[in-house]
């Protein structure tokens, strides 16, 4: 059995071969994956924009067009986001799989495998949570459809406001079917570079911990006075902090391919949701006659503040457990190590006392401070939105 076909990888390795970006397919599956959904969506996106512009000078619907297509630009930014940082994302993977293949301690085994179990718990609820919204977002046409039908009358509502140039109401279901199938490609997209992130991020935190649990049992030996100095083979501390060197870096060269494949798409994102957020705010404003249209709006609104919540929280975790390090050096018994040891303590010091972090585009830190930034400069936009209607 395949590693990943554990249970704490299997709903990851399913969310991403369905959208082609499984780094273990074939590159011919996923090249016919990738181009069947992105035209799928992008033919979709197209026509949202079509619908727009016949209401171009009307803010209002303006607003309410620009919601949905954000939704597929940020689905389809997180696909094109996997495929450019490919290599880097297949590093992660092997490093992850190596990494319990290479332990031997079976504390440190143990504690892996009960960060990678939260990685899969908190993957999963964000899952739920997204897919939970998004279901509200599209049963409210239908519930209209079905009252509709129920009620003799020909009410045929539609997912978004779309242009074909064709008969609407000839062709109503299959547009109605094309819509449903582009909102299930964008929000599997997004669940699914999004689940796996937090995977990583459970995965570094895990070896923070476990770097940190080695280096409290570093310095373990009773000082034995006039061996002050014993020779490198009798000095077991140092040899100990020797591979607390080696497991340090190792974890930071995992939060260093995360950041190389996460930094840009981080910084885009925080963009995205800000505007998301504004917009989303005025088109609850006005659609409060419209309690249909409102549920729907309120749905999105928080799918994306919860995006951008989970986002912040796991570059948070990142950042505070790669600072726990320093404070288990700072506690450490250095003061009955050698002198070869009490330098590679202080060594040590230096390179933990800067976090980890992960950063948009190397502009600003995620982390919950970001967070809070974006939602309050979100909140400014939106009165700024409020005032142009």
């Amino acid at each position: 059995m395949d590693f990943f076909d554990g249970r704490n990888y299997r709903v990851n390795k399913i969310l991403l071969s369905s959208i082609g970006l499984w780094p273990y397919q074939s590159p011919r599956t996923c090249y016919i994956i990738v181009v069947v959904i992105v035209t799928i969506a992008c033919t979709q996106c197209f026509t949202k924009i079509c619908g727009i512009y016949a209401y171009i000078h009307d803010m209002d619907v303006v607003i309410e067009c620009l919601i949905p297509i954000m939704v597929d630009v940020s689905g389809m930014s997180k696909i094109m986001n996997s495929m450019l940082s490919a290599s880097e994302i297949k590093a992660l993977f092997d490093q992850v799989k190596n990494d319990f293949y290479l332990l031997r301690n079976s504390k440190d085994i143990e504690i892996l495998e009960k960060y990678a179990d939260h990685g899969r718990k908190f993957s999963t609820i964000y899952v739920c949570v997204i897919f939970t919204l998004t279901g509200v977002f599209m049963l409210m046409p239908l519930q209209s459809l079905i009252l509709g039908v129920a009620n003799g009358t020909t009410t045929r509502p539609l997912l978004h406001r779309v242009e074909y140039y064709v008969d609407m109401d000839k062709y109503y279901f299959p547009i109605l079917i094309h819509g449903y199938l582009t909102v299930v490609i964008c929000v599997t997209s997004i669940v699914a570079c999004d689940a796996i992130f937090v995977i990583f991020v459970q995965h570094v935190c895990g070896l923070f911990i476990i770097t940190g649990s080695r280096i409290e049992r570093a310095i373990q030996e009773e000082h034995v006075p006039g061996d002050a100095n014993p020779p490198v083979v009798n000095d077991k501390p140092y040899r100990n902090m020797v591979q607390c060197i080696y497991d340090h870096r190792a974890a930071v060269s995992f939060a260093r391919f995360m950041e190389l494949a996460y930094s840009n798409h981080f910084l885009f994102h925080a963009g995205l949701n800000m505007i998301g957020i504004s917009v989303t705010g005025v088109g609850i404003v006005t659609k409060l006659d419209d309690m249909s249209e409102l549920l729907r709006l309120v749905a999105v609104s928080w799918a994306i503040l919860f995006h951008l919540c989970f986002e912040c929280i796991n570059a948070q975790r990142l950042m505070d457990y790669s600072g726990y390090l320093h404070t288990n050096l700072i506690n450490l018994n250095w003061y009955d190590a050698s002198p070869r040891t009490r330098k590679l303590v202080l060594f040590m010091m230096m390179k933990t006392q800067p976090p980890c972090v992960l950063t948009a585009g190397g502009m600003f830190v995620l982390c919950m401070e970001t967070f809070a930034t974006i939602v309050k400069t979100a909140v400014s936009y939106f009165t700024f939105l409020r005032s142009a209607q």
